[in-house]
């Protein structure tokens, strides 16, 4: 990676840390199912900078669409759990794989 890839990731990994934390504090005042779509958008946030460093592996590739659909969807609680147990149990059986 050359310097100005490393200055340009280091800068986007700024910036998603920035709205980590700035997140944090506003969900002390904001409903607290807004903290659901925080933490999508952070995850989808950081699958995209992966991809543009181009460190997205096939299912990563997935996983950021599968966060994607999910963020830009509705944040109706309905159907929500049941899609993130989903993602979350192919996750774990993902990091089984990689252990």
């Amino acid at each position: 990676m050359d310097n100005n890839s490393q200055i340009e990731l280091k800068n986007e990994l700024f910036h998603l840390a920035a709205f980590m934390i700035t997140s944090a504090r506003g969900l002390i005042d904001e409903p607290a199912d807004y903290g659901v779509f925080r933490l999508l958008d952070s995850s989808g946030r950081l699958l995209a900078i992966m991809e543009s460093s181009e460190m997205l592996d096939p299912f990563l590739s997935e996983l950021k669409s599968l966060v994607d659909e999910e963020r830009e969807g509705s944040m109706n609680e309905d159907g929500q759990r049941d899609r993130l147990d989903k993602l979350v149990m192919k996750i774990a059986l993902e990091m089984q794989n990689r252990i």
